[in-house]
């Protein structure tokens, strides 16, 4: 059964520069990416979608992690930029959702099996519950999240240990010879 997954080096035969995370980002100053991240919450529009969707169960911890996963996919800032501003944006959307009386999680249970794909269908949940009128720059802010979600499950291959081959192992090594 072949594994739905590229092959190692296959990412070095492409076109460089094809994505936009190949490319240098577009803020490289963390205080500048906390900046950006900060007025883009504190949208008037945007912030009422992200405590919708922290009222309807999504946690803000995996709130946190798409922003940053989208930040980096579409070029805005790099990885490392994104764990560093990571802990500042994450106590900005609790200390809104405290000011405004929301009872929200900030990870999912221990025993939930896939926090991503769970995380994607109540983001896509609340998106369906949003009133036409409502559907503004936080929407598409939270449809962006649910893609990114998504995507990011689709790409995990599932494997199971019945599919995997049980084979003997054999050894060639000089330790082999010994015995």
């Amino acid at each position: 059964m072949p594994v739905a997954a590229p092959i190692p080096g296959q990412s070095l035969t492409d076109e460089p520069k094809n994505y936009p995370w190949e490319r240098p980002p577009q803020i490289v100053d963390f205080n500048e990416a906390t900046k950006y991240h900060i007025d883009r919450l504190a949208d008037v529009e945007v912030m009422d979608n992200v405590l919708f969707a922290l009222e309807y169960g999504i946690p803000s911890g995996v709130l946190v992690e798409s922003m940053m996963t989208g930040a980096v996919a579409k070029g805005i800032h790099n990885i490392d930029v994104g764990l560093i501003v990571s802990p500042v944006v994450h106590e900005f959307i609790k200390s809104i959702a405290d000011e405004a009386g929301i009872n929200y999680k900030q990870e999912f249970e221990q025993d939930e099996v896939d926090p991503v794909e769970r995380a994607a269908i109540l983001i896509r949940k609340s998106l369906k519950a949003t009133p036409d009128k409502q559907r503004d720059a936080g929407y598409d802010m939270l449809e962006e999240m649910a893609d990114e979600m998504e995507g990011a499950a689709d790409d995990m291959p599932e494997a199971k240990e019945e599919d995997m081959p049980q084979e003997e192992p054999t050894s060639t090594g000089l330790m082999s010879r010994m015995q």
